[in-house]
């Protein structure tokens, strides 16, 4: 039996050239490594300077990132050892920064090697349905309320598959009027995305009505429930549930894994949890200096109590 390992050569979506260079407005930049002459990983990120701090992250948009691994293939104690040292290198290459933030892919292996560098690491989560995974044993694993949910929803709404954004724009806008969105990006990734058969909107419609949307990304390993809006005063309970079922169906349809892609509240992840799925951890790095860490604690503050109104500015 080999003992042999190797990372994932496919490229996560949030790591290809085109989706970069569209997210960061051609701002971001990369560090290589070398390995025996030959590239083995690549990390992107942007770095943008708030408050007179200097911050590594993640382009707008971009759900992780890290390091992207083309290591050869060795016994585990020798790849875990080569993963420190890409690590160890490419923190030693960055530019100036007091602040870095980015997520971590479930399947990337740099977690141990961050933190053993001194930054933080912390467990952030979603959810995945693997490929091998028959769509019958999904929908068994569903609670018997969702499952009711989704019937319902599904008798009452009719889903349309479509290559526009705009009826999704057009939505949030109304319904979620405070919102963090950028429109023009947000229109440019999905449009970029699309032409390259890596994208689609999925409309629920009550009759004539569209009462829910969600935008679909995928690359050639997982499929992400990327976006996702619903009408307010609908009454067709499962409008959320309807289409994250079609996304899962459009993820078997492809052979990929389904990424619920996380979510932004306790309600929602439990939600999603009622799926039946285990959850995935996706590690959320983080390192800040000291002074930062102060900043960034004041500007918190300032967010909470007397900028209420200007909640959709960017003060991280």
């Amino acid at each position: 039996m080999s003992n042999n390992v190797s990372s994932r050569l496919s490229i996560p979506i949030f790591h290809q050239e085109w989706w970069l260079a569209t997210a960061s407005r051609q701002t971001f930049s990369s560090i290589d490594v070398e390995m025996g002459g030959k590239i083995v990983s690549r990390f992107p990120f942007v770095r943008k300077k708030r408050f007179g701090s200097y911050v590594i992250r993640m382009p707008k948009y971009t759900r992780t990132l890290g390091p992207h691994f083309s290591l050869p293939s060795s016994k585990t104690f020798r790849y875990e050892q080569n993963i420190r040292h890409v690590v160890d290198k490419t923190i030693a290459s960055l530019p100036k920064y007091h602040g870095v933030h980015f997520y971590l892919d479930p399947e990337n292996d740099s977690a141990f090697a961050f933190r053993l560098t001194g930054f933080k690491v912390y467990q952030g989560f979603t959810f995945r349905i693997m490929p091998e995974k028959s769509l019958e044993t999904a929908w068994q694993d569903c609670d018997q309320k969702t499952r009711n949910l989704i019937r319902t929803a599904d008798k009452k709404l009719s889903v349309q598959e479509s290559a526009d954004v705009e009826l999704f724009i057009t939505l949030v806008k109304r319904e979620l009027p405070q919102n963090h969105h950028d429109y023009p990006l947000l229109r440019a990734l999905f449009t970029e995305a699309h032409s390259r058969g890596q994208a689609m909107a999925l409309y629920a419609y009550d009759g004539e009505v569209p009462v829910s949307a969600a935008l679909l990304i995928w690359d050639d390993n997982v499929l992400y429930y990327w976006q996702a809006v619903r009408v307010r005063n609908s009454k067709v309970p499962g409008l959320n549930m309807l289409l994250i079922w079609k996304a899962i169906e459009q993820a078997k349809k492809r052979g990929l894994i389904f990424d619920f892609d996380g979510f932004g509240s306790v309600r929602t992840a439990k939600m999603l949890a009622s799926f039946g799925q285990k959850p995935v951890i996706r590690p959320e790095v983080r390192f800040e200096t000291f002074l930062y860490t102060i900043k960034r604690y004041v500007i918190h503050m300032v967010r909470r109590r007397v900028l209420r109104k200007y909640r959709s500015y960017d003060l991280s």
